[in-house]
Formats: C-alpha cells, sequence, structure tokens
C-alpha cells in the first residue's frame, strides 16, 4: 500500500469591490505578473502564495474610512475614503492598494518579508562587559518605501500626537 499525500495549493479569491466573505487578495496572480513584468522584475516563488503572504501585512494597517460591510473579509471596499479631494468608490479597490499589494508580494519573494522577525542592525560589539552598539540609522523593522508611498493616501498617519 503506498503512502498518499495531498497537496493543498494556495487558492486565490479577488475583491473587486463587493465585500466579498471569502477573499483573500485585491490582486489575482496574473495582474501580479503584469506588475512584475512591466517593472522588468522577475517574481520568485508561488505568486499565490506571495499574494496571501502579502496580504497578512497590508490587512494590518490602520485604513481611512469603515468597511463597505461587518462581513467581508478583506478591509477594503471602505466608505468614506477621501485622496486628492475626493472620495473614492465603495465598489472598487484603489489602485494603490492593488499595486502596494504587488509591491509586497515581490518584496516577499525576495526574502523580504516586512512580517518577520527583525534583528537590529549593529555597528560595535563588546563580548567583555556586554556592549553593543546600533548603528544610527538601523530600523528595528523592515520598510519597504515603495508599498509604504502608495498606502500612505489610505492610512491614518502613524505619528500624530492626539491631546485630550
Amino acid at each position: 500500500m503506498g503512502l498518499f499525500i495531498e497537496v493543498i495549493m494556495a487558492t486565490i479569491v479577488v475583491e473587486t469591490g463587493s465585500g466579498s466573505t471569502t477573499a483573500n487578495s485585491y490582486v489575482s496572480e496574473a495582474e501580479l505578473t503584469t506588475y512584475a513584468a512591466d517593472r522588468g522584475i522577475t517574481v520568485t516563488g508561488t505568486k499565490a502564495e506571495l499574494l496571501i503572504r502579502a496580504m497578512d501585512y497590508i490587512e494590518s494597517k490602520d485604513f481611512l474610512g469603515t468597511k463597505k460591510t461587518q462581513t467581508q473579509a478583506t478591509m477594503w471596499p471602505r466608505y468614506g475614503v477621501m485622496v486628492n479631494d475626493y472620495y473614492l468608490s465603495s465598489e472598487s479597490i484603489p489602485q494603490l492598494l492593488k499595486d502596494a499589494q504587488m509591491e509586497t508580494a515581490i518584496a516577499v519573494g525576495n526574502s523580504v518579508d516586512p512580517l518577520d522577525n527583525q534583528a537590529r542592525e549593529t555597528s560595535k560589539e563588546k563580548v567583555g562587559s556586554l556592549e553593543v552598539e546600533y548603528a544610527p540609522t538601523a530600523r528595528a523593522v523592515t520598510f519597504l518605501k515603495a508599498v509604504d508611498i502608495k498606502l500612505a493616501k489610505l492610512t491614518h498617519r502613524t505619528n500624530r500626537v492626539y491631546r485630550v
């Protein structure tokens, strides 16, 4: 009797603006392929898995507005989001958001996963009497500038001071 191993591949269900209860991505694998090819980038890894991992990061953001429905699987579509003085449609997914997911998927495929635990970069280390000095520009987390630029208009600013 032989051993049977079932391999289950990730399946992408694209949110189109309907408020799907089963969606797990804002873009398809084909969209990721085109986006990368247009920029001369080769996608490494299984596209569906990269898109889902990218969604894990994108969905952790504090977006403007309110989810369209309580039961939708993803943070978008949303009501009440204004970009460049115009309200975005609650029936669609912003291109900036799609681009940010694809940029994140490409980064994950290149071993730059913003959800990985990050070690601080050190410029000095001493064992006797234990001394560690962090590089002045070291970040505690991975920073994906291309992703953050795309999400900036869709998310709350995190460096605000609130007085009560």
